[in-house]
């Protein structure tokens, strides 16, 4: 019976050891008032310093505009649109992790063709960018959750940016950034 719990701890340990850790969240909602379905709340990231869930402030060239549109019960979704500002999320922590991953849910506003979202990643503090693999999606309001791998490396931080979609005229929305990895 020993050997058993022994075995049984030791595998257990070797399974904690691996598991994926999350690093960062931002759910997009920067405390902001409730609304009704569809109405959206436009202002400069600026204003909002301080209050975005994962603790980093949301930028903008220029502090351009930004929208967080209300849908889905009582959360918000950041909502780019074809002409849009591009929203970067600086410099977040990943020190010490390897194997990355993003998760987000991803939305397109209207019936439309197939749209591809442009999340870009930079580890250098935004001097060169790399856009991320993502998956085409159809359009008709239907919420998605998908999953890209972060650039391999040796770094200590990353930068996420979302470009508006250029491939058609829908907006497109994001909700649920999730950033996992293993620790070193």
């Amino acid at each position: 019976m020993k050997k058993i719990t022994l075995l049984f701890f030791a595998l257990l340990t070797g399974m904690l050891a691996n598991a994926q850790e999350t690093l960062y969240s931002e759910n997009f909602e920067s405390n902001v008032t409730i609304l009704g379905d569809g109405q959206m709340h436009t202002f400069k990231p600026s204003t909002k310093a301080g209050t975005w869930s994962g603790k980093i402030d949301l930028k903008t060239a220029g502090d351009a505009n930004i929208n967080l549109r209300q849908g889905w019960g009582e959360q918000y979704n950041l909502k780019i649109e074809s002409k849009g500002a591009a929203v970067t999320i600086p410099d977040i922590n990943v020190a010490g992790f390897t194997d990355l991953n993003l998760s987000y849910d991803f939305v397109v506003e209207d019936s439309g063709d197939a749209v591809k979202p442009k999340i870009e990643a930079s580890v250098d503090g935004g001097a060169s960018w790399v856009t991320l693999p993502t998956v085409a999606s159809g359009g008709g309001w239907y919420k998605e959750t998908k999953l890209v791998a972060l650039p391999s490396g040796n770094y200590k931080t990353i930068s996420l940016r979302v470009n508006p979609n250029t491939v058609s005229s829908n907006a497109i929305m994001f909700d649920n950034f999730i950033i996992t990895g293993k620790k070193q």
